[in-house]
């Protein structure tokens, strides 16, 4: 099975970050709205399962991507991994690894690259996924936090969701329709600063 190839066929190209602004037709939500380091995780993690239990309710797994900049040593790498087993995420046997230039020139240097994997996990383990994707911009306060970027994947409905801190959270699709109702049903929870490209797209969808 190769994840790789699934994950770019979702929205048709390769992806890393600001989902929202490099694949128009997307929605933005906001997560976290101040307090203390925990204050700000609870509730992104709390508004964050809400859009995600509409998004992955029907399914019984996701296809999750974690994409991280390549430690300095394998020790840094084991310690990633010993952060999710805390969050009670196993990466399976049946899974894809690959690397990534730093640049756009292409060319993979293991000292200074990008580091993905991808794997499938029960819809179950939903929240400890968001946990690791909204604490990973909170420092070392927090824990579990693997220092990851986080990319939950519905395959069914071709949709990518990428809460990228606390602070936000990215949902796109290639197809308007998919998005349509989490447009209308989580209206409230949309950023308001990229409100009025959102209207324009689903407004009038």
């Amino acid at each position: 099975m190769n994840l790789r190839r699934k994950i770019q066929e979702i929205v048709g190209r390769p992806y890393r970050h600001a989902l929202f602004y490099n694949f128009p037709g997307g929605l933005r939500f906001e997560l976290s709205d101040g307090g203390s380091a925990l204050d700000q995780a609870l509730t992104a993690l709390r508004k964050a399962t809400v859009i995600c239990d509409d998004v992955f309710g029907e399914e019984e797994t996701i296809l999750v991507h974690l994409e991280a900049f390549a430690p300095a040593s394998r020790f840094g790498l084991r310690k990633k991994l010993c952060e999710l087993h805390t969050a009670g995420i196993f990466v399976p046997k049946v899974r894809d690894v690959w690397l990534e230039a730093e640049d756009q020139t292409g060319e993979v240097d293991e000292s200074r690259c990008w580091v993905s994997c991808a794997f499938e996990v029960s819809t179950a383990k939903l929240q400890n996924l968001l946990w690791c994707a909204v604490t990973a911009d909170l420092g070392s306060s927090l824990r579990p936090n693997p220092h990851c970027k986080v990319y939950l994947l519905n395959l069914t409905k071709g949709i990518v969701v990428h809460p990228y801190d606390d602070r936000g959270m990215d949902v796109i699709s290639r197809r308007t329709s998919a998005l349509a109702g989490l447009y209308e049903r989580h209206n409230d929870l949309l950023l308001d600063y990229d409100m009025e490209a959102m209207r324009e797209t689903f407004a009038r969808a």
